[in-house]
């Protein structure tokens, strides 16, 4: 199944480091709640639209220079997209 980001949560560099921003958020008192990305996060943020699982941890997989294991990197990408699915950020 592909999933599709919310157009909502955007993407941001601030001194190169990646946040996850939402923007439809009501900033009370000039306060709203951001997410810091690693860059592999940033990665799967940047290749879920459209795309499975499967295929993100393949592209992923493949741009790994250390040898890693692929269950190792799908693993970890079904992780963190439960938890984007958690938080509303993508949908299936």
């Amino acid at each position: 199944m592909a999933f599709i980001r919310n157009k909502n949560i955007v993407l941001r560099n601030i001194h190169d480091t990646y946040f996850l921003l939402d923007i439809t958020d009501n900033y009370q008192d000039d306060k709203c709640v951001i997410y810091e990305l690693n860059e592999i996060g940033k990665f799967i943020w940047e290749n879920i639209d459209g795309k499975t699982i499967e295929q993100v941890a393949k592209k992923l997989h493949s741009n790994i220079i250390e040898k890693i294991e692929y269950q190792v990197v799908y693993n970890d990408v079904l992780e963190y997209v439960n938890i984007l699915l958690d938080k509303n950020f993508i949908r299936e």
